[in-house]
């Protein structure tokens, strides 16, 4: 369908729909509508069309392009990275984070492999900065040493008393020949300052200051004395300090220095800012007045801290010298008498120490002086003699003041050692002690365990008094033994006097045994004769034989009179002949 002719009104109509659209005017009819459009928006339709038509050939374009391999990326990429660097540092900024975050996270995974790799770097650095802090303090340390057993050393140290210094300091003082004592790296076109290294922590001068004033009389100098401009000014010199100058392409090094120091200074000096000119050779380049870049060349310019001590006198000095030998008379005196204080105090503590082990003693104060010792406790008279163990330990008597007080000890062996001593056993009796109870073994008198069992109630540890000796025991023994007789005689035999002796103790240690049980002991004592007379004589002879026996025993033990003892003669029963036995009875 051909489109229709629109009229001028028609087109008066759409220029005001252009200006202000309004939906309510427009055209009714769809193909008037397409028309309209065409109209207003024919120019932008064809710019659309013109993009689209760009897009689809670039699309083709790319798609004709093969796709890089990894080969080709590589060998392009170093490239493109070494240029973005020339022309600026965005590419370091943009792949900073990245980096940052991959060694945070190696770091956290696996430490050990950012130390092995660091190691080869800063295994060398801190081994060098310990050399360097040993070698400085054992030479300080020597200095003082030196320096300690002289004469002037008496002055030095008042000397360190009244600035309040310490004493290795003002010795160092004295001895120093020279020391390097500050350093300034100054860049030489801007006269600004890089680094400041200063020996002396105290150093509170303002170190741009004094790079400022350095280069101002450098200035000045060149400006004022000399006629060529390769002519420089080396030194200066304030007071006890000189100002030593070296200069590069780029650097001013100044070095301030206490003393004379050698010329071979200089050379490390040169060394120095050589190598500081090699490392930061790109630093320089690109400087703008920022430093901190040049912050790396501390541990070079610190390195060049040196110092130097000796004898400023140039005095030879000898072995001999009167300062060496008053010294080392002074050290042996010392080492002699730290010797013999050392000695005597390990001969007194040994001492002590074997006082405190002995039973009988109990050592409450020691104390050793060093002219006199002194010592004191308790002791039990029975205990080893203090005094006599102190020749034991060659230690003299008369430089130990004792005092002991007396005292009874407990302790087991002190105890039985004391019994003995007071009950005063037979050879018969032995004593042991144990857990409090003294005990009495063998045979004695009656009277010996009476006083015995009295005594033992009052010794200090002595809890009960016992005897090993059994009442059925003795009994037996007792009723075994027999009192012989000469036939046809009442006399008593000078050969059975023993016999009757030890039958009598028996009897005697029974009628004890008997009384502690409560029980009541019965003695008969019966006599009897040979075949050989006639039945009265043997019945009137067996008896006087057995109270000849009974009046021996009261006689030898007079406390049997208090035990009920009966003396009967049997004759000639039981064909026993001249004979006595025993038959005793314990009664409840």
């Amino acid at each position: 369908m051909q489109p229709q002719a629109i009229g001028i009104e028609q087109v008066e109509n759409l220029s005001d729909v252009a200006e202000t659209p309004d939906i309510s005017r427009l055209p009714e009819n769809t193909s008037e509508f397409d028309e309209f459009r065409r109209l207003v928006l024919s120019e932008e339709q064809g710019k659309i069309a013109e993009l689209e038509t760009q897009v689809k050939s670039l699309q083709s374009q790319l798609d004709s392009i093969p796709p890089a391999s990894a080969q080709e990326v590589s060998d392009v990429l170093p490239a493109a990275i070494k240029q973005s660097s020339k022309v600026n540092n965005n590419l370091s900024r943009s792949t900073l984070p990245v980096v940052e975050e991959n060694i945070r996270q190696s770091v956290k995974e696996n430490p050990q492999i950012l130390a092995e790799a660091l190691f080869p770097a800063i295994g060398p650095a801190i081994r060098k900065a310990i050399a360097e802090a040993l070698g400085t303090m054992i030479q300080s340390l020597n200095q003082t040493i030196e320096y300690s057993f002289s004469p002037q050393s008496i002055k030095w140290r008042l000397e360190a008393f009244q600035t309040g210094k310490p004493f290795a300091e003002v010795v160092l003082l004295k001895t120093l020949l020279y020391r390097v004592e500050q350093i300034f790296l100054i860049h030489r076109e801007t006269g600004l300052l890089l680094q400041h290294v200063t020996a002396n922590v105290n150093n509170e001068q303002d170190a741009d200051m004094v790079s400022a004033m350095l280069t101002a009389i450098q200035d000045f100098v060149k400006d004022s004395f000399m006629n060529s401009p390769e002519a420089t000014l080396d030194t200066l010199q304030v007071g006890e300090l000189a100002v030593w100058i070296e200069r590069s392409g780029n650097l001013l090094f100044a070095a301030v220095i206490r003393g004379n120091a050698p010329l071979a200074v200089r050379e490390e000096f040169q060394n120095a800012i050589e190598q500081i000119e090699t490392e930061h050779e790109t630093d320089f380049e690109k400087f703008e007045g920022d430093s901190a870049p040049f912050e790396r060349s501390r541990p070079i310019l610190e390195a060049c801290l040196k110092y130097q001590t000796g004898d400023k006198n140039n005095k030879k000095k000898t072995l001999f010298s009167p300062f060496n030998l008053i010294g080392a008379a002074l050290l042996l005196t010392i080492c002699v008498v730290g010797f013999f204080l050392g000695r005597d105090y390990w001969r007194w503590s040994n001492y002590v120490s074997d006082l405190k082990n002995r039973v009988g003693i109990v050592v409450t104060d020691s104390h050793h002086g060093w002219f006199k010792n002194s010592i004191q406790g308790l002791r039990d008279p029975l205990a080893a003699n203090p005094t006599e163990i102190i020749n034991d330990y060659n230690l003299v008597a008369d430089d130990v003041q004792s005092t002991w007080e007396e005292y009874q000890s407990s302790n087991a062996e002190i105890v039985l050692t004391r019994a003995k001593k007071i009950l005063n056993p037979p050879p018969t009796i032995s004593l042991t002690f144990e857990k409090g109870i003294l005990i009495a073994g063998g045979t004695a008198s009656a009277e010996w365990f009476e006083k015995a069992k009295q005594i033992s109630s009052v010794l200090v540890g002595v809890k009960e008094f016992k005897t090993t000796q059994n009442m059925s025991d003795l009994q037996s023994k007792i009723e075994n033994q027999t009192v012989n007789f000469t036939c046809n005689t009442t006399e008593l035999p000078e050969n059975q006097t023993q016999n009757i002796r030890e039958i009598g103790e028996n009897m005697q240690m029974l009628s004890i045994l008997a009384k502690e049980a409560k029980k009541t002991l019965r003695i008969e004592i019966e006599g009897s004769s040979d075949l050989s007379g006639t039945s009265d004589f043997n019945s009137k002879i067996s008896r006087m034989r057995a109270e000849k026996v009974a009046d021996a025993l009261i006689a030898t033990f007079p406390s049997l009179k208090n035990t009920k003892i009966k003396a009967v003669g049997l004759g000639t029963t039981g064909n026993i002949g001249c004979k006595v036995k025993f038959k005793l009875n314990l009664e409840q």
